[in-house]
């Protein structure tokens, strides 16, 4: 995987974040980096990576949010990855 595909994954996902995107925006976000063949595992680093910085304000919400989207833990209608650990 080109690191270039995971910088702009990080630089969208903080874009979105930044903006208070809701959960359908994040999802959709997650989606396009799935098809392009990034993995679940890819994206939750970079996840906790973000979440030291917004520990304990409203942005680690969101970021747990995304992050319970790609391990799976919520339901299946925001599931992203069928497999979370690829």
């Amino acid at each position: 995987m080109p690191q270039t595909i995971i910088a702009d994954i990080g630089r969208d996902l903080l874009a979105a974040l930044d903006a208070r995107a809701g959960l359908l925006t994040l999802r959709t976000i997650l989606l396009r980096y799935k098809a392009s063949g990034v993995t679940a595992a890819q994206v939750a680093a970079l996840l906790h990576e973000l979440r030291p910085a917004t520990q304990e304000g409203p942005l680690e919400d969101v970021i747990l949010d995304a992050l319970d989207m790609v391990t799976g833990w919520c339901g299946p209608q925001l599931r992203v990855w069928d497999d979370h650990a690829s």
